[in-house]
């Protein structure tokens, strides 16, 4: 008897620890089963026949940007912003990783616990929509005119991107047979959204971190007179070279000219440690989430900077490298008041039943005080009145700095043009780098004067 009952006690056990472990699967399953489905170790179960039943992509006007129709992938009948918007949408092969095809495919789908990936017998196809419009994004490339770089927009205020652009591109409908087999350097990056994930030498662009750094570590820096001789000679003998000859400026009158002699001098009395710790507060070293996009990290490493090197550091130059969505975020946040809200650029995912299987939005964190942000956007708004001139943003009341960033060899510098609207009622940030384009004032400064206007106009 005593056997039989201890038997029995064991196979209670055994159907308990059976019923827990079926419990646990299926709790896994309904909460995971998306991802399993969708992990790339099976693509060969959902490649070509998940492409064929992807639902409908639009912009934030309703504009069609790609959709399904009888078995096929169809794109905007508008080739400029099939280019334009590439690196958003994606290939179907997944090439470009960060594509909402590739990020948002398991939603794209239709996947659910009945039917698994089949969206055509499930009837469960999503529809997904972006913040982004799409004939500003067509706008944004146009200006680039084939010149290899990015621009992107976004609203300080919401954290909805509007424009989000690189170069080199493709149409999509078209793929050149060429793109893998080239050897000219001409489809270098295609597969990149380098607005989130390419990383790039600032130049002056930085010197908006040292100004910032300037600002809380030097009391007397807004009445300080600097003196420019065309160069400026650090404590170890290394020469840091100016682009002009200055002679004696304020700090204002040194961030306006761009003035390497002042901001080396200003980065080597900062030191490397309060430099460094700038730059990371300012949110130029870290990654963020956006879209399930892990957006790309900068470099900013001083610790084994010399004097000379600090000097090139302070003006953007040295080692280090940052992303363009983090400067955009870093100038929304001085728009801000110091407060950075995080860029999303996919408004929402939706069943065509109904239910909402995603939701973009924002987050946000505090980057720098308010003097300091208030103090930083008066002086770069005085750059535009004072040096880049007004009359070439007429009525968007810009708060901006310029980039020539020194990429070294026999190369041209990369352009950079960064900054925000002070507008009330137009509460845009934005960043434009031309690879190799040279001037920052010369280059990149008309593409988004003409992406701002085109705006002011549509919003």
């Amino acid at each position: 008897m005593r056997i039989t009952i201890n038997r029995s006690k064991m196979l209670y056990l055994l159907v308990i620890a059976f019923m827990g472990g079926l419990t646990i699967l299926l709790v896994s399953l309904f909460a995971n089963g998306r991802t399993y489905a969708m992990h790339t170790a099976n693509r060969h179960l959902y490649g070509s026949s998940a492409v064929e039943s992807f639902g409908l992509i639009e912009d934030r006007n309703g504009v069609m940007l790609a959709d399904t129709k009888n078995k096929k992938r169809v794109y905007s009948s508008d080739q400029g912003i099939r280019r334009a918007l590439l690196q958003t949408i994606g290939d179907t092969s997944f090439y470009i990783s960060s594509g909402v095809h590739n990020t948002f495919k398991s939603e794209l789908t239709g996947f659910n616990m009945i039917w698994g990936i089949n969206s055509a017998a499930s009837g469960s196809k999503s529809n997904l929509k972006l913040t982004l419009d799409a004939k500003l994004c067509k706008t944004a490339l146009n200006a680039l005119e084939g010149q290899k770089g990015t621009v992107g927009v976004y609203n300080y205020k919401t954290g909805e991107v509007i424009v989000m652009v690189s170069s080199p591109t493709y149409d999509i409908s078209n793929k050149p047979s060429d793109i893998n087999t080239d050897k000219s350097g001409k489809y270098d990056g295609v597969y990149l959204n380098k607005l989130l994930s390419g990383v790039y030498v600032p130049g002056s662009v930085f010197k908006t971190v040292t100004a910032a750094a300037a600002i809380e570590n030097i009391p007397d820096v807004m009445t300080r007179k600097f003196n420019c001789a065309g160069q400026y000679k650090a404590p170890d003998g290394g020469v840091i070279k100016c682009m002009g000859t200055h002679g004696t400026i304020s700090f204002e009158k040194a961030l306006n000219v761009s003035c390497n002699s002042a901001f080396a001098q200003l980065a080597i009395e900062i030191g490397k440690e309060k430099l460094q710790k700038t730059a990371e507060k300012m949110g130029l070293t870290q990654s963020f989430v956006c879209d399930r996009v892990n957006t790309a990290k900068g470099n900013v490493d001083l610790s084994e900077a010399g004097p000379a090197s600090l000097g090139w550091a302070g003006i953007g130059q040295h080692t280090i490298l940052v992303s363009p969505v983090a400067v955009m975020r870093m100038m929304g946040a001085i728009a801000n008041g110091g407060k950075a809200v995080n860029p999303y650029f996919v408004e929402s995912v939706i069943q065509n039943d109904g239910t909402v299987l995603y939701k973009g939005g924002s987050s946000s964190e505090k980057l720098l005080n308010v003097t300091t942000a208030n103090t930083l956007k008066s002086l770069l708004r005085s750059n535009v009145k004072n040096y880049y001139g007004d009359s070439r943003f007429k009525g968007l009341e810009l708060c901006a700095k310029t980039g020539t960033a020194e990429v070294g060899g026999e190369k041209s510098p990369h352009a950079w043009f960064a900054g925000f609207s002070q507008r009330e009622d137009f509460p845009y940030a934005f960043v434009c780098i031309v690879e190799n384009g040279g001037s920052g004032s010369g280059t990149a400064a008309p593409i988004i004067s003409r992406v701002l206007r085109e705006m002011d106009k549509t919003y």
